[in-house]
């Protein structure tokens, strides 16, 4: 909240026209330009109306990214947003647009609450326990990311909570890693309980509402 009371000055003196669409989300922007000479001018402007409020941006999270197709793309808000091209159908060429997934910092940061959830230090609780935390955090973690480009990323971090939880219980019973998997994969007629990701996730459509239903209090979709 700090960050947006002190901040809120370039939110008002922010020409679009002049230097893009600024977007900021606390401490954390993002600037559209058209092109390379006008973010060059606006990241010149912003670095003069950081330094009259005393501050300077990182220079680690601070570059000018070309958005297109074949190139790097950028983090933000804890997404990876880059231009891709959709697979043609009968010889046409695919449809050019932005995409967006979990970042690479996200998805560490998943594996590390997934391991912290499933280790050695937990085993006196039930499987049933362990796995009902898992699924807590699942569900919070790809309610966030759901409206992008998640799909395979979401399959590779349950595919890692299948791991650990068969490692897991390999551990309880003092058993080999494949009496875990063994268990995981073919005893078990639901993995233990764990929840699915697949359908899960919204990805964008031209002139459809990203969220799928309205905000608090009836208003509109935006």
């Amino acid at each position: 909240m700090l960050a947006n009371v002190y901040l809120h000055r370039i939110d008002r003196v922010w020409d679009v026209r002049e230097h893009g669409v600024l977007v900021r989300y606390a401490d954390d922007v993002v600037i559209m330009c058209r092109s390379r000479r006008q973010a060059e001018d606006a990241l010149a402007h912003l670095v003069g109306l950081l330094s009259d409020l005393g501050l300077t941006p990182k220079v680690g999270k601070t570059r000018i990214v070309h958005l297109a197709e074949d190139g790097e793309g950028l983090d933000f808000l804890g997404f990876h947003h880059r231009w891709v091209r959709s697979q043609g159908r009968s010889g046409v060429k695919g449809i050019g647009f932005l995409a967006r997934w979990p970042s690479d910092k996200a998805m560490a940061h998943a594996r590390d609450v997934i391991r912290e959830l499933t280790v050695r230090s937990r085993l006196l609780l039930s499987v049933g326990t362990i796995v009902e935390r898992v699924n807590r955090f699942l569900r919070g973690w790809t309610g966030y990311f759901c409206y992008g480009n998640s799909s395979v990323r979401f399959a590779k971090i349950r595919e890692y909570a299948l791991m650990r939880l068969a490692g897991f219980l390999a551990k309880r019973h003092k058993r080999s890693r494949a009496f875990g998997r063994s268990v995981v994969f073919h005893s078990s007629n639901d993995q233990l309980g764990l929840i699915s990701l697949e359908g899960t996730v919204y990805a964008p459509r031209p002139f459809r509402a990203w969220r799928r239903t309205s905000n608090v209090g009836g208003e509109r979709p935006r």
